[in-house]
Order: structure tokens, then C-alpha cells, then sequence
């Protein structure tokens, strides 16, 4: 898999829901995927779980968490399932026979492990998809962005304003 392919996953999987306008509406995606999500106390280290077992998955996501961290927590746990993350080799941590769990922890936001780069760039861009994003620039501003626009667009997709601001910057717009 490649970081490419992960954004256009996202970005499919955006038009396959027909979502036009932010905030992309992740728990209705996680349940036209047969992915209940459950709330829990994941303690300090862990933002989101995605479990398998047996072929069905669910995700579990850190209830005392920020409403848009979850959101993206959610966006991320619908990565590992789309790209099929969860049958690959690799660091699962095996609870007992046949259930899997894949974490989102400390090492997602280290850039070090490949699928946790593309988990987390199908996450921004199935929360901020680039089409839906640039419409909403242009609107926004005539010229160059500045921090009062990437605070009001991180508002309207429902992002904080780092993921936006990583996103745009992504994207050339800043």
C-alpha cells in the first residue's frame, strides 16, 4: 500500500457515501462498515482501538478524549480496517485465540511505522476530503490564508486546528 493510495481510498470512500458538505459524518461510515463504536477509558497511551475477531470488527475510542481527536481516532480505525491493515503481519497485540486488536497509540504520531503514516493521511482525507477543503478555501479567502481562516475552516470539518493546518500545508495551501 502506499500513502497515494490510502488518500484515494479516503477520498472513495467520501463520494461512495455521498457526503458534500463537512463535517463528514465518521460514525455513519463506521456503521454503513459494520463497525460498532464502543466508548471506553483507554488510559493515557491509546486513543482508539480497532478489534477483530473472526472477520467482524469494531472500534473502541477514548471516551474522555476531545470530540474531534475522537473523530479522527475514528477516521484512523476505518483506515486499518479499509486497507486491511488488521490481516497483515506485523504488531497486533493478541488478547486471545482469534482476537486481534490494532491500536492507535503513541507510535501514530511518530512517523515511523508505515501503517500508521497511511492510517493517519486516509484519516485527513476522509475528514477533510481535498475537493471539499479547496471549495471551502476559496470561499474563505481571496488571497493567502492566514490563522483566523484555518481556525474557522478546522471549526466547520469538525478538525483541531493542527490537523488542519497539517492539511492544508499538505495540500499547497499554505
Amino acid at each position: 500500500m502506499s500513502v497515494g493510495l490510502a488518500r484515494q481510498k479516503a477520498e472513495h470512500l467520501v463520494q461512495e457515501n455521498g457526503l458534500t458538505q463537512p463535517p463528514i459524518d465518521v460514525e455513519k461510515i463506521a456503521s454503513r462498515l459494520r463497525l460498532p463504536i464502543v466508548r471506553a477509558d483507554l488510559g493515557g497511551e491509546v486513543s482508539g482501538l480497532l478489534i477483530t475477531k473472526r472477520g467482524a470488527a469494531s472500534i473502541c475510542v477514548h471516551q474522555d478524549h476531545h470530540p474531534n481527536r475522537q473523530r479522527f481516532t475514528i477516521a484512523h480505525e476505518i483506515a486499518h480496517f479499509i486497507l486491511g491493515h488488521h490481516n497483515q503481519p506485523g504488531e497486533h497485540v493478541h488478547v486471545d485465540h482469534g482476537n486481534y486488536i490494532t491500536q492507535r497509540g503513541p507510535r501514530a504520531a511518530k512517523g515511523i511505522d508505515l501503517r500508521e503514516i497511511e492510517a493517519n493521511q486516509f484519516a485527513a482525507s476522509l475528514l477533510m476530503p481535498s475537493e471539499m477543503l479547496e471549495a471551502h478555501v476559496r470561499k474563505a479567502a481571496r488571497g493567502a490564508l492566514h490563522d483566523g481562516h484555518v481556525v474557522d475552516l478546522a471549526s466547520r470539518f469538525e478538525v483541531s486546528e493542527q490537523a488542519m493546518t497539517i492539511r492544508l500545508a499538505s495540500l499547497g495551501f499554505l
